[in-house]
């Protein structure tokens, strides 16, 4: 039952990001797209795809502490550690 709760707070908190984060992450980090096809297939550059990315797995980590916060009543400080576990485990940084 747990694996289905997380998995549901995984894709509820995905589904909050802004698009444009949302997007490069789905694409780059769910979908395996490296960094220069997404750059290349919607013209941006390398450092803006890698800022999204940046800024999408660090959006997600405040989503995540909020979402778990308040399904394991924990405090901050465990919340962002079991968010970052998490995304880490299920979307290692290449």
């Amino acid at each position: 039952m747990a694996d289905g709760v997380i998995r549901d707070i995984l894709e509820r908190s995905i589904d909050e990001l802004p698009d444009e984060l949302r997007s490069v992450f789905v694409a780059c980090v769910v979908d395996g797209m490296s960094p220069e096809q997404f750059a290349e297939l919607f013209a941006l550059t390398s450092e803006t795809v890698e800022a999204r990315l940046h800024n999408a797995r660090s959006l997600l980590v405040e989503v995540l502490m909020r979402q778990f916060g308040g399904v394991y009543q924990l405090d901050d400080c465990r919340s962002e550690r079991i968010a970052n576990a998490v995304i880490d485990r299920l979307f290692p940084r290449r």
